[in-house]
């Protein structure tokens, strides 16, 4: 069960991301910003995740062998990338520019910052659970702030997708060959990949959770006093 918790509680987090990016994208134009506003003020407020996420390509670029280039966390080039205000938004906050990838470092690359993230992630909430009773108020904040950019930086662009397609099409086209010819492919998960699967559910849950009561009270800020906006 804890295996199948981890696409589902990844979607969660997903869609939670985007109806969060719209509601900040709402609030921002009732008090009169525009596009540029809304970019600046959300990579504000995500800059520790989007430094995490692009650190991640750019050192995995470097141990996969790859050349790199400017490295950016500015998103001076994204304004029109916004989609409709009704659907909320979707935007990549930086990039790192690399030479022309295999498949192989592409899969690296595209997925270091998931990998690393969720890493930091699970770190993360052990740290929060054993100092809840015990740590400095500010520091526990400090701490959840940037569980929360990371968990919010977890997901790849567009760019990213395209860089770790080609070896994911290749591995599917050898499954399909290998169960073709009748080939024994899945065993039983053992304990530590399910105690894993349970730990990183948990954390994306987790993360959902915060996204979600952020929704609910900026929806709720929106409509309230904004009502004869």
């Amino acid at each position: 069960m804890s295996v199948i918790l981890v696409p589902i509680s990844l979607l969660l987090l997903f869609f939670s991301k985007r109806w969060l990016t719209g509601e900040i994208s709402r609030l921002v134009r009732r008090f009169g910003g525009g596009h540029r506003a809304i970019i600046i003020i959300w990579s504000i407020i995500f800059l520790p995740g989007t430094i995490i996420h692009e650190l991640s390509h750019f050192f995995l670029a470097i141990i996969t062998g790859a050349r790199t280039g400017k490295i950016e966390i500015i998103p001076e080039y994204l304004e029109d990338e916004w989609e409709d205000e009704g659907k909320g938004g979707s935007v990549a906050l930086g990039y790192v520019q690399t030479q022309r990838l295999n498949p192989i470092q592409g899969f690296f690359v595209g997925t270091a910052p998931f990998v690393v993230g969720t890493i930091l992630l699970v770190s993360l909430a052990s740290l929060l659970s054993t100092g809840y009773d015990s740590g400095p108020t500010i520091y526990l904040f400090l701490q959840g702030y940037l569980f929360f950019t990371i968990a919010n930086s977890l997901f790849p662009s567009w760019s990213d997708i395209r860089q770790t397609l080609p070896l994911v099409i290749i591995a599917l086209v050898c499954l399909l060959i290998a169960w073709t010819l009748g080939l024994q492919l899945f065993t039983r998960p053992t304990a530590q990949i399910l105690s894993l699967a349970d730990t990183v559910s948990t954390v994306l849950l987790f993360s959902s959770g915060i996204n979600l009561l952020l929704v609910c009270s900026l929806f709720l800020s929106n409509r309230l006093f904004f009502r004869h906006g």
